[in-house]
């Protein structure tokens, strides 16, 4: 079953700067999933070199995300350089990894993007499409306030698990997460609510469904065709 293997340290960049984070420990086919924000929403950002853009740009007042992902070629990856278009604003960026997705193709069975300021932050949800299968919520928020894991919920699964929290206290602040959970039967998780220790001055959440490779069943000794003698 996919799974969260690891995520790499949030790195922040000043007005005049723009900022590469450093990809975790990682192997081929572990899928590797980019966080980039800036305090503006006129700058852009440049799709990384061989990753492939899943949201953005993604705007709320004062606030712009991007989320990028690719699957690993190898086990030394090249850190994306997140390259905006003007050194204006702090920027921030962070790479998350998640082990044992499908090998071809999208690992993402569904996917939202929800941009917000409130408290909680109520992001829009996903439906799975097979039993068991893993629901992961990461994202960025512009203040280090929360220092502590926001406690995340939705309506099935109920509640998520943290696998990671982080602040940095560049420039205004920002903290990054990762949290993830398994619904057992296929359905809707409802809204996905992640409830900070504080109101933050903004946020960007991904929530998405992870596919699993195909399940191949053995054959038993029965079901075996005979050959004819």
């Amino acid at each position: 079953m996919a799974a969260w293997q690891a995520s790499g340290v949030l790195l922040g960049a000043l007005t005049t700067a723009d900022v590469t984070p450093v990809i975790p420990a990682h192997a081929i086919d572990d899928i590797l999933i980019c966080v980039t924000a800036n305090r503006v929403i006129t700058n852009t950002c440049a799709t990384p070199a061989t990753w492939t853009l899943l949201f953005g740009p993604e705007d709320i007042t004062g606030w712009r995300s991007y989320c990028f992902w690719k699957r690993a070629t190898s086990a030394a990856e090249t850190n994306p350089l997140c390259d905006w278009t003007a050194t204006s604003a702090d920027k921030y960026a962070q790479v998350h990894t998640v082990r044992g997705a499908i090998l071809t193709g999208s690992p993402f069975a569904a996917s939202a993007w929800t941009d917000g300021t409130a408290d909680p932050g109520v992001c829009t949800g996903v439906t799975t499409t097979f039993a068991g299968q893993r629901v992961i919520t990461l994202g960025m928020n512009g203040d280090n306030l929360n220092t502590t894991a926001s406690v995340v919920t939705s309506t099935d699964p109920t509640s998520y698990t943290s696998r990671h929290h982080t602040t940095i206290a560049t420039g205004a602040d920002a903290a990054g997460f990762f949290l993830d959970a398994v619904r057992v039967s296929p359905g809707a998780t409802g809204n996905v609510s992640h409830d900070f220790t504080g109101v933050p001055l903004a946020w960007g959440i991904l929530v998405a469904a992870i596919l699993d490779p195909p399940q191949i069943m053995p054959i038993s000794p029965t079901m075996a065709t005979r050959v004819p003698s």
